[in-house]
């Protein structure tokens, strides 16, 4: 957008405490897309819909942007609209769901020293490391838009150590706290890891800001509703045998008679 530099901006700083929720200004909408943005390939939910990101893409419909930027639904239509005028942005519509490619992503993602910074034989390295590692990871494509395939996971275990800590950490979670937390989940939910990696995912789709109580509530309310439904399935075979076998009908008839007797 210019040239004096980019600098890097926590994506907690949206949900902070120390910020009075009030609606965003133009400048804050943009920087929210950016935050909002895939820094690598994955999938989402919206709604009913399973969209594929790549690099740089955000998805969300009309109305979530609207109540996280706390606007109207008309003026985020024009909004994104402008923008995509002004080339700062790609933006396709489908379902109810717009997918938004932010332009020239990857030089917003390329922090470093001023120019007139003082030298320095170690960070002059960690800058040129920083370099070559961000050209191998980005391909050919005009926008800077793509990036490496998804890595590979062996389960859903190893998915959900390796997508559920970063995600974690999207929303502001320390790594140490984050991987405590999963093992708890996982302990709680007798190590079922898609169950674990899907309540993380919707605190992500969600904006949750106080993640780690919701997320632990989330599983809780699902291992109940489970509890309940296995219940009611025992019940109900419970009755049936019992219905549906002359031996157990005929000892409930003679325990009758010996009790009234």
């Amino acid at each position: 957008m210019s040239e004096r530099g980019v600098f890097a901006v926590d994506r907690g700083v949206f949900g902070h405490p120390a910020f009075a929720r009030a609606p965003f200004t133009e400048r804050e909408a943009w920087l929210w897309l950016i935050s909002e943005a895939a820094y690598r390939p994955h999938q989402c939910r919206v709604g009913s819909e399973t969209i594929n990101l790549v690099r740089g893409q955000v998805a969300h419909s009309l109305r979530f942007m609207a109540t996280a930027w706390q606007w109207r639904e008309p003026r985020v239509r024009r909004f994104i609209g402008r923008l995509k005028r002004d080339a700062m942005i790609d933006a396709s519509a489908d379902t109810g769901v717009t997918v938004i490619t932010i332009r020239n992503y990857n030089k917003y993602q390329r922090v470093s020293l001023p120019t007139d910074a003082a030298p320095n034989a170690s960070v002059t390295q960690q800058r040129r490391n920083l370099g070559e590692k961000e050209e191998k990871e980005i391909h050919s494509d005009p926008n800077g838009s793509e990036a490496p395939a998804s890595p590979v996971y062996t389960d859903s275990k190893h998915e959900l150590w390796g997508e559920g800590v970063l995600i974690l950490g999207q929303l502001g979670i320390p790594e140490r706290a984050a991987r405590s937390n999963i093992g708890r989940w996982l302990k709680d939910t007798g190590d079922d890891a898609q169950t674990v990696l899907g309540a993380i995912q919707r605190a992500r789709d969600h904006r949750i800001i106080d993640a780690i109580p919701w997320i632990t509530q989330s599983l809780k309310t699902k291992r109940n509703a489970n509890a309940t439904s296995q219940n009611r399935a025992d019940s109900s075979t419970t009755h049936h045998s019992a219905n549906g076998d002359p031996i157990v009908a005929g000892m409930g008839r003679v325990a009758g008679r010996y009790v009234q007797r």
